[in-house]
């Protein structure tokens, strides 16, 4: 199982731009098992950083969104979190017309399934244990080492940093759904 490294990145990749103030990482042990995600049928992603924003599928992208009252939104927020297509000890997560969440270009889409072995790498991410008590890390699985984050609200895979806000823009609740 790949293990965030502890030596700094030798990438090239942009600093990510500060936008909030990280949070304190609780007390809870990073090494522990990720929490268990919510029983429920569906299942919303909330940020550690943003409580209040949730992913969101709007034009094709996976967005960090507030999300309001009206039923297009909630829906569009809620996923079926189903066994990984690549790796059935993992999670992927469909959408309410069939579709999956995948990384295309190290960004976060909505596609459907072409079949492929690419596709169901893409769209597989294992849970990790966070720094923040019942959030998780979901890591690539075709780019061990690579999680998804928010940076300015879009949600993307990117090498991990132990810099405390990469750690909580890539922190996530998995919840109950909204829809």
């Amino acid at each position: 199982t790949p293990t965030p490294r502890t030596s700094a990145p030798t990438s090239a990749d942009p600093s990510p731009e500060p936008h909030k103030k990280a949070p304190k990482p609780s007390a809870s042990d990073a090494t522990s098992k990720p929490p268990k995600p919510p029983a429920s049928h569906g299942t919303s992603i909330r940020s550690v950083n943003y409580p209040d924003r949730y992913w969101r599928v709007r034009d094709g992208y996976v967005r960090l969104d507030r999300i309001g009252s009206g039923p297009e939104q909630r829906e569009d927020a809620t996923f079926e979190r189903v066994s990984g297509l690549a790796d059935s000890s993992c999670y992927s997560f469909t959408t309410a017309d069939g579709r999956y969440l995948r990384h295309r270009s190290f960004v976060l889409v909505k596609d459907a399934d072409d079949g492929s072995a690419l596709f169901r790498k893409d769209a597989t991410f294992c849970p990790r244990p966070s720094a923040f008590s019942g959030a998780v890390m979901l890591e690539s699985v075709n780019y061990p080492g690579r999680f998804l984050r928010h940076r300015n609200f879009q949600l993307r895979l990117e090498p991990y940093q132990y810099d405390g806000l990469y750690r909580a823009d890539s922190a996530f609740r998995l919840v109950a759904g909204l829809d």
